[in-house]
């Protein structure tokens, strides 16, 4: 079924958790996640919706517009990477630090200030379900994906700078120290003034068990 929609449309806001191992301004994660509850227009997204708005985008060389919390006036940075897997919508994108708005964005994304992304799209093709009114979108246009603050789903987690410095405390590391290690990794730290060799396995090794079960949680 065909369905023409003249209005752009903007998806609750998926959980985003950031790369910790990035310093210069990249991050990745799911922007729409397939089946599920409906969303709050009482929507569903079936897997494959994005295959055709992919291939457009491929052949013309271009992505959708990296916005902040939807704000044509605001891009940020730009989209590198998009596939679908059997979860979603897999995004990797990178904050342009030469820019205020990107460099505001990426220093609240490394704070924990904002956790999420919505997707800004258009409706192609839909089935709907008679008994529920539910909507299957079984075919999107894709025109943006933004870096918002107010998460509705949390469906969709990979790892976080910010998830990392609560983990990093909550092992024994000084917050101070945290926030550098998320930063920079472990070799920023200076081991005589803040911690010691073996204060620092035991986090990391919290960290990477932690990093596990994140991994085997989103596939």
């Amino acid at each position: 079924m065909k369905f023409d929609n003249s209005q752009d449309k903007r998806s609750p806001a998926l959980r985003l958790k950031f790369d910790a191992a990035s310093g210069n301004g990249e991050f990745s994660g799911y922007a729409s996640t397939y089946g599920g509850l409906p969303d709050s227009y009482g929507d569903v997204i079936a897997a494959g919706a994005y295959s055709e708005t992919l291939k457009a985008h491929k052949a013309a060389g271009t992505m959708p517009v990296m916005l902040w919390a939807h704000d044509q006036a605001r891009p940020i940075g730009r989209w590198l990477e998009m596939k679908e897997d059997a979860k979603g919508l897999f995004v990797r994108g990178q904050c342009n630090l030469n820019t205020t708005a990107g460099r505001d964005a990426h220093e609240h994304i490394k704070a924990g200030d904002v956790t999420g992304m919505s997707i800004g799209y258009r409706i192609k093709e839909y089935s709907v379900d008679n008994d529920t009114g539910i909507w299957t979108l079984e075919s999107v246009e894709l025109r943006e994906v933004s870096v918002v603050a107010l998460p509705a789903n949390q469906s969709a987690l990979i790892t976080s700078k910010a998830d990392l410095v609560d983990l990093m405390v909550k092992s024994g590391l000084p917050h101070s120290a945290a926030r550098k290690v998320a930063a920079g990794g472990f070799s920023a730290l200076s081991h005589k003034n803040e911690t010691d060799d073996e204060l620092v396995k035991a986090a990391l090794a919290t960290v990477n068990a932690s990093l596990t079960n994140l991994e085997r949680n989103t596939r």
